[in-house]
C-alpha cells in the first residue's frame, strides 16, 4: 500500500449529502487543521480534532505506521506544532478554563519525539512542576508566553524563543505585551534555558539568523504602528529601520535569507499604497520591491526552504492572483506548476522538506473547504490525501462572485455576493466583516456565507473604506469615518444588489459580529428604508465606552490605536454611536454576546438594549455562557445560529432547517 493510500484509508470520511445541510455542519471544526512534513520528509504530523479536543498524530510515512497519537489533558487542545529536526517537534496547547467555553492559550511550549516518547513541558508558568520521565528539576517556571524565534540549523538540540512576561491585571495574569521581552536559548530535550537578552521595544518580533544572531526587530512603536529596528552585530546600539536604509518608517522585517545577505520586509508600494514584498541587500545596502504589478496588498508569501529568498507571494482583488520574483528557486518553480494545475483555486504550499524535493499543498475556493496533497518534486505528481471538511461536499456549496461599486467620491468598493440555489429573488443578507482595519472579505470559503446560502439567503459581503487588503490609503479613508462614509459604503453597495433581478429588495437583513454587528445597526439608523432586519453578535454600539471598558485601550498602545482611528471628538462619537440613534431604527433588531467578552464587554450590547426599549422597540436577545469575543464551544456556536435563523425565518419568511 502506498502512503497515501495508507492516510486516505486512515483519515477520509467521504459521502454526498443532501441539501440543507444540518447547522452543525458549518460550525463544528475541521476534522484535519495543519499538516507538517518532517524535515526530511520520512514523517508527518498533523493536528487532528476528535471529539471535544484537537490532538497531534505522527505517522512514519517509510512504513505507512501511525506512530504516534499524542493527547493532552481532558478540555484542553494542540494549539500548534512545528518538527525542530527529524526527531524532534515542539507544540502549544490551550488550556480549558471553567468560566470560558473554548480553551485558552497557555503560552508554555512542550517537546516531544516523534514517536511520542520523552514528552516535556519544556518552558512556562508550570514548567517545573510538569517534567515528564526525571527525577532532576532544571527549569523554573515563568509567568510568561513562549514563541520560537529561529530553529537553530546549526544546532539539533536547542531553539531560539522569546518570552512575554504576563502582567496581573486584577487576579488573573495576562499576557498584554506591557513588560520588554526576553530571547533565550532553549534545549529542547531538557528544557534548560539560557537568557540571551532583554530587548528594548515592547510587543517586539525578532528575526535571527541561523546561528541566532538577532540583526532586526519589528515591534509596534507609541503610535501604535508597526514599525522596526536594526542593529550591525548584537552588541551595537539599535537604531531605526527607516534611518539606516533610508526607507519608509511602515516597513516591517518577515525573514531572512539562509546566505545571511539579505532581508525581506513588507510596506506600502505607489501611490494606493499596496502592500508588497521588498528584498534588502546588506552589502550594497539598497532595497527593491519584489512585486510591483499589484492591485491588492500581497498577503500571503512562500519561503524557499534551502536559499531562505521569497519564491511566491498572492494577493486577492478578487480570485487569487499569484506573483513571482526574478531569482530563480526549486520553491518558485514548484509553486508556478502546481497554481497551473489547480487553476481557478487558491494553492499553498504548506509544508516542505529541507532540499524542497516534497511538499504538502493545501487547495481551496469559495466553495471547497480545503483539501491536502502530496506533491514530489521529482515525479511532477500530486496525490490527495485529506480534506478538511470531509463531510463538506464542495458541489452544493454556492460560488461567491466578485464584482464592485463606485462611490460619489470615486472611491472603488470591492464586493462579494453568494446567490442561493435555485431561482431567485432572494432574501438578502449584508453581512459584515469586523475590525474594521486589517480585515476584509476574500474570495474563499467562508462558513457563515455557506451556512446562509444552503438555507436560502444571498449573502452580500462589503470591504467599505478602512478594511484591510486593498492598500494603504484604502485603510486610512476609513479611519474616523466608522459611522459616516464607511456606512455610505455599505448601503450603497447594499442598494447595488437590491437592483439585481435575483435579489428581492424587500427582504433585507444586516448581520455581522464585532463592527459588523456595530455596523449593521449604524445602517440600520441611519438608512431605516433599507433593512427589514439587523442581527449584532459581539457588537460595540457605544464608542466612548471603547476608551473605558474592554481590553483595546489595556493594550500595547491600544489607546493610541483608538485615538487615530475614532478620534476623541466626543461630539462625533456621540453621532457615530447606535446607542444614540435607537429612536430612528424601524428595523426588527436582535442582539447576542458572550457574557465573557474582554474585548467588547456584553455592557455594549446591555446599552443598546436599553436604548432601543426606551425607544419602545424589544430587540431580541440572546445571552451565550462562558463565552468571550466569538463563540468557543459547539453548544454556543449552534446557539448562536440557531437563534440568527429563527430570528432571519421570522422577518425574511424562510424557514430554517
Amino acid at each position: 500500500m502506498t502512503r497515501t493510500a495508507f492516510l486516505v484509508c486512515l483519515w477520509l470520511a467521504t459521502g454526498a449529502v443532501a441539501q440543507p445541510l444540518p447547522i452543525e455542519y458549518f460550525v463544528k471544526d475541521g476534522d484535519y487543521l495543519d499538516v507538517y512534513l518532517s524535515p526530511s520528509g520520512n514523517r508527518l504530523a498533523a493536528r487532528k480534532r476528535v471529539d471535544d479536543t484537537v490532538i497531534l498524530v505522527v505517522v512514519d510515512l517509510e512504513i505507512s505506521k501511525l506512530v504516534a497519537d499524542l493527547r493532552p489533558r481532558p478540555g484542553d487542545e494542540i494549539l500548534t506544532a512545528e518538527w525542530i529536526n527529524d526527531e524532534r517537534l515542539l507544540y502549544t496547547i490551550a488550556e480549558k478554563r471553567v468560566d470560558f467555553d473554548r480553551p485558552i492559550a497557555t503560552g508554555e511550549l512542550f517537546g516531544v519525539n516523534y514517536d511520542g516518547t520523552k514528552a516535556e513541558m519544556l518552558a512556562g508558568v508550570r514548567a517545573s512542576d510538569a517534567r515528564i520521565g526525571s527525577r532532576v528539576q532544571k527549569k523554573q517556571n515563568d509567568l510568561a508566553s513562549f514563541y520560537l524565534v529561529n530553529a537553530l540549523d546549526n544546532d539539533d538540540k536547542s531553539v531560539l524563543v522569546i518570552e512575554y512576561p504576563w502582567s496581573l491585571d486584577g487576579q488573573f495574569w495576562y499576557d498584554d505585551r506591557q513588560k520588554r521581552p526576553i530571547v533565550s536559548r532553549l534545549n529542547v530535550y531538557s528544557g534548560r534555558k539560557r537568557k540571551v537578552e532583554t530587548l528594548p521595544f515592547l510587543d517586539a518580533r525578532p528575526y535571527s539568523t541561523r546561528d541566532g544572531d538577532i540583526h532586526f526587530v519589528t515591534y509596534v512603536d507609541e503610535d501604535a504602528n508597526w514599525t522596526a529596528a536594526y542593529r550591525e552585530n548584537p552588541g551595537a546600539d539599535w537604531q531605526p529601520l527607516s534611518e539606516v536604509f533610508d526607507m519608509s518608517e511602515d516597513m516591517t522585517v518577515v525573514s531572512l535569507n539562509e546566505a545571511g545577505d539579505a532581508a525581506f520586509l513588507r510596506g506600502p508600494y505607489g501611490d494606493e499604497g499596496y502592500y508588497t514584498i521588498f528584498r534588502l541587500d546588506f552589502e550594497d545596502r539598497s532595497y527593491e520591491p519584489l512585486f510591483t504589478d499589484l492591485d491588492a496588498d500581497i498577503i500571503d508569501w512562500l519561503i524557499d526552504p534551502e536559499t531562505g529568498e521569497v519564491a511566491a507571494a498572492t494577493s486577492f482583488r478578487g480570485k487569487p492572483r499569484y506573483h513571482y520574483p526574478e531569482i530563480e528557486t526549486k520553491s518558485r518553480t514548484s509553486h508556478m506548476k502546481l497554481s497551473r494545475s489547480f487553476e481557478g483555486r487558491f494553492m499553498e504550499i504548506v509544508s516542505a522538506t529541507d532540499d524542497g524535493n516534497q511538499l504538502v499543498v493545501r487547495v481551496s475556493s469559495d466553495t471547497n473547504p480545503g483539501e491536502y496533497y502530496f506533491y514530489d518534486n521529482e515525479a511532477n505528481k500530486a496525490e490527495f490525501f485529506l480534506a478538511n471538511l470531509s463531510w463538506i461536499d464542495p458541489q452544493i456549496m454556492q460560488p461567491m462572485l466578485v464584482d464592485e461599486v463606485v462611490m460619489d467620491d470615486g472611491l472603488i468598493v470591492p464586493v462579494r455576493l453568494t446567490l442561493p440555489d435555485g431561482e431567485g429573488p432572494s432574501p438578502l443578507i449584508v453581512y459584515l466583516h469586523g475590525g474594521p482595519h486589517f480585515v476584509a472579505d476574500l474570495w474563499g470559503f467562508d462558513r457563515d456565507v455557506q451556512l446562509l446560502a444552503n438555507h436560502g439567503y444571498a449573502v452580500l459581503q462589503v470591504n467599505f473604506r478602512g478594511s484591510g487588503n486593498f492598500g494603504d490609503e484604502f485603510r486610512r479613508a476609513g479611519y474616523r469615518e466608522w459611522g459616516g462614509r464607511i456606512i455610505d459604503d455599505i448601503a450603497a453597495a447594499t442598494r447595488w444588489a437590491r437592483e439585481r433581478a435575483d435579489i428581492d429588495g424587500d427582504r433585507v437583513c444586516a448581520y455581522g459580529a464585532s463592527f459588523g454587528a456595530y455596523a449593521s445597526y449604524m445602517l440600520a439608523a441611519r438608512e431605516p428604508d433599507l433593512l427589514r432586519c439587523a442581527a449584532g453578535y459581539v457588537g460595540v454600539y457605544d464608542l466612548n465606552m471603547m476608551f473605558s471598558k474592554g481590553d483595546i485601550q489595556k493594550t500595547q498602545r491600544g489607546e493610541a490605536y483608538l485615538n487615530r482611528v475614532l478620534g476623541t471628538d466626543k461630539g462625533l462619537l456621540d453621532a457615530f454611536s447606535p446607542i444614540n440613534h435607537a429612536d430612528k431604527i424601524e428595523a426588527k433588531t436582535l442582539l447576542i454576546h458572550g457574557d465573557k467578552d474582554r474585548r467588547a464587554p456584553i455592557a455594549h450590547s446591555k446599552a443598546m438594549r436599553e436604548a432601543l426599549e426606551a425607544a419602545g422597540k424589544t430587540p431580541g436577545w440572546i445571552e451565550l455562557d462562558r463565552s468571550g469575543h466569538g463563540a468557543g464551544s459547539l453548544e454556543n456556536k449552534m446557539k448562536l445560529y440557531e437563534a440568527l435563523l429563527e430570528f432571519l425565518e421570522i422577518n425574511l419568511g424562510i424557514a430554517s432547517q
